[in-house]
Order: C-alpha cells, then structure tokens, then sequence
C-alpha cells in the first residue's frame, strides 16, 4: 500500500491532467451558474498548469529555488522539496481557493479571491519570472497567460458586481490567498514533507529546459 501511496504521489503532475479531464466534464455535465462555471474552468487550468509547472516541460521545482527563494542550488537534494511536499502544497492551494468558493457560493468574497488569484499567477508569469530569469518563457507561463487570465477577464468584465463589494472584501481575499499560499508553500507542514524520503523530482520535473 506504501509503495502505491509513494507512485501516485510521484506522478502527481501526471494525475492532474486526468483531474483536469474529470473537472472539464463536471463543468459541462451539471446544472451551474456561469460563476461556478468558471471557478471551475479555473481549476481545470490549474491542473494544467501543474502539468506544465513539473511534468512537460517542467523545471518548476529548480526556478522556484532560484527566483522564490534566492538559492542557484542545483543539487535537488538541498532543497527540502519533493513531490510530496508539491503536492500538498498545490493540490492543498487548489481546494482552499478554488474548491472552497464552489462549497460556499454565497460567500462571494471567496470566488473574488480566486479571481484575483488568477491575475496573481499572470504577474508572476509573465513579469516576475521572466524578468528576473531573462528569458521569454518558464514553467507555467502558457496556462498562466492562455488560461488563467482570460477566465478572470471574462469574469471581471461580465460576472463581477463591484455593488456587493467593501474596499475591506479587496483587503480580505488578498490576505486570505496569501495565508493559504504561506499554509501551502511556506508553512512547516510544507518544509516537514520536503524532507520526507522517497519523493524526488525526475530530472525534467526538476530542471526541465533549466538544467545545466
């Protein structure tokens, strides 16, 4: 039962497209509103983006050091991070932004930080990584770009009622991504699995077109 636990765990990246295909479905199969709709198509891009973050092309894991964190490490070993620990902290970011407004709709202030999360990724994507690597392209950028940020453009344009909003409900789902990012990339239940044995990235999970 370990040994499966431990192999799922390591295609985690894999999984999430089946899940992306699985959300997909849901999304066109069930009765829902247009905002659930694209909460939903939200998390299928999401997975794709994981897919594209650690498996194809991958080198998330190695940019994440360097550009997060300051650290030119390319011994994976150094880095207290492994699939266990990304899985935790994507899958675990996924259902506390994305899942929980689904679970909640009349919680508004929940789907407009998910939105907003979204313009998030497309900064960091689009600016951040590229600026700060030097180079037109990285891990993710393509369903940051292509995916994300259209869905919040829409949402926004043609969803979003500003009427129901506070400037506090702003303030709110900003602090509240950034508490579940720190739960889910920063806490020490993320460093703890990071040192867990049994994980490690495959090369082009790791390093992808970075590798040395």
């Amino acid at each position: 039962m370990g040994n499966i636990f431990k192999k799922t765990v390591n295609r985690w990246a894999e999984c999430s497209v089946f899940m992306a295909g699985l959300v997909a479905l849901l999304a066109i199969l069930l009765p829902l509103t247009l905002t659930q709709k694209l909460l939903l198509a939200s998390i299928v891009f999401l997975f794709l983006h994981f897919f594209e973050e650690f498996s194809w092309p991958g080198g998330f894991a190695y940019m994440g050091v360097k550009v997060l964190l300051g650290r030119d490490e390319p011994d994976q070993r150094k880095w207290n991070c492994n699939n266990l620990s990304s899985m935790y902290g994507n899958w675990g970011f996924l259902l506390l932004i994305y899942v929980l407004p689904l679970c909640f709709p009349k919680l508004a202030m929940l789907t407009l930080a998910a939105m907003m999360f979204n313009f998030a990724e497309l900064l960091m994507h689009l600016v951040l990584f590229n600026v700060r690597l030097k180079r037109w392209y990285n891990p993710g950028f393509v369903t940051a770009v292509f995916g994300l940020t259209p869905i919040s453009i829409y949402y926004f344009t043609t969803v979003f009622d500003a009427s129901i909003f506070a400037w506090y409900h702003y303030l709110i789902a900003v602090v509240w991504f950034v508490f579940v990012f720190w739960l889910c990339f920063r806490s020490p239940i993320y460093w703890g699995l990071g040192k867990k044995e049994g994980y490690p990235f495959t090369e082009q999970a790791a390093f992808g077109q970075f590798k040395h």
